[in-house]
């Protein structure tokens, strides 16, 4: 397969290249390598937050059912807030630096209390007139 690539930044380009020289590869095969450890770490990564979200949630719990009615956000490990509308919630969620991959949005007393995985997607909420 013939794969272009533009604006790549040249000095991160031509390291890469010495060091697959370094190590005997091709520049593709140093590719290919490079693509399977960033997807592996990248799923990983989520794993560990996901946890670190699930288990601020358990520690918080008798806090966050204080909170009846409103959407309680937990990211990155930590509670992000507590909000009237979904419209805060995206809106504090876009504002985290470095975005978080997963989040919990929950609320007590309209909510069913959570069991099993506790997750829910950040990235892919959206506010948009239907």
């Amino acid at each position: 397969m013939i794969l272009v690539i533009k604006k790549v930044d040249e000095r991160k380009l031509r390291e890469f290249k010495a060091e697959a020289v370094r190590r005997g590869l091709t520049l593709s095969k140093a590719f290919e390598e490079a693509i399977d450890l960033w997807l592996s770490t990248s799923s990983k990564l989520l794993v560990e937050e996901e946890d670190l979200n699930n288990r601020a949630f358990i520690e918080l719990r008798e806090d966050i059912e204080k909170h009846v009615g409103k959407y309680v956000v937990i990211a990155n490990g930590k509670l992000v807030g507590v909000f009237d509308d979904l419209e805060g919630v995206s809106t504090a969620l876009r504002r985290l630096k470095p975005r978080p991959r997963h989040a919990i949005v929950y609320r007590p007393g309209v909510d069913k209390p959570p069991s099993g995985v506790l997750e829910w997607w950040g990235g892919s909420m959206r506010l948009e007139p239907a």
